[in-house]
C-alpha cells in the first residue's frame, strides 16, 4: 500500500504534466489553425481542435492528477496528431506528431497512460485507413493502404515498450523519493533537524 503522502506526492506529478499536457494541446491547435491553409480544413481545425483542447482543460482544472485526466489527456494528443496528418492530406511528416506525442506522455510516469495513447493511434490508422479508401472524405495516408499500416503500427508498437518500460522505471524512481522524503520528514525534530534519537 502506498503512504498517503506518497500517493499526494505522485499526485502533484500527475497535475503537473496534465499543465503542461494542456499547453501541449493549446499549442497543438495553433498549428491546426495554421495547417487549416494547405487544404483547406479550418472547419476541422475548429470543430476537432478546439474540443481536444477545451475538454482536457477543463477537466485539468476540475480534476487535475485524477487517472481520468491523464487518459483523456493521452486520447487528446492523439486526436490532435490525427487532425494534424488529415490537414496534411496524409503526409508522412505529419506521423511524427504522433512519436513526438507518445514520448510527451512519458512525462506522466504511467505506462498506462502511453498504452492508451499507443491504442488509439492503431485505432485511427486502421480505421481512417479505410475510411479513407471507401471515400469518406478523411485522410490518414498519402495513399492508403493496410502494408503502409501495418509499418507504422510497428513503429509504434516498438516505441511504445520502451516508452511502457521508461514509465515503469520512472514511476519506482518517483515513488523511491517521495518514501525517502517521508522518511526524512519523521526523522526531523520541530527545528528541521534530523533527531537521530
Amino acid at each position: 500500500m502506498i503512504h498517503p503522502h506518497v500517493d499526494q506526492a505522485l499526485r502533484g506529478n500527475a497535475r503537473q504534466a496534465d499543465r503542461l499536457m494542456i499547453l501541449i494541446l493549446w499549442a497543438m491547435l495553433v498549428v491546426a489553425l495554421a495547417l487549416s491553409g494547405m487544404h483547406d480544413t479550418l472547419g476541422w481545425a475548429l470543430a476537432v481542435g478546439i474540443p481536444a483542447a477545451l475538454l482536457p482543460t477543463l477537466l485539468v482544472m476540475t480534476a487535475g492528477g485524477s487517472r481520468l485526466t491523464r487518459m483523456t489527456n493521452a486520447v487528446a494528443l492523439i486526436v490532435m496528431c490525427a487532425l494534424h496528418i488529415h490537414q496534411g492530406g496524409g503526409r508522412d511528416e505529419l506521423h511524427f506528431g504522433l512519436f513526438v506525442a507518445l514520448a510527451f506522455l512519458l512525462c506522466y510516469r504511467d505506462w498506462s497512460v502511453i498504452a492508451v495513447a499507443a491504442g488509439v493511434t492503431a485505432l485511427h490508422h486502421l480505421s481512417f485507413n479505410y475510411l479513407q479508401e471507401l471515400g469518406y472524405g478523411v485522410r490518414c495516408l498519402v495513399q492508403p493502404g493496410l502494408a503502409i499500416v501495418l509499418v507504422h503500427a510497428g513503429y509504434v508498437v516498438a516505441e511504445t515498450v520502451v516508452l511502457c518500460y521508461l514509465a515503469l522505471l520512472l514511476r519506482r524512481e518517483a515513488v523511491q523519493a517521495a518514501e525517502l522524503r517521508v522518511g526524512i520528514a519523521a526523522l526531523q525534530g520541530e527545528g528541521g533537524a534530523i533527531d537521530l534519537r
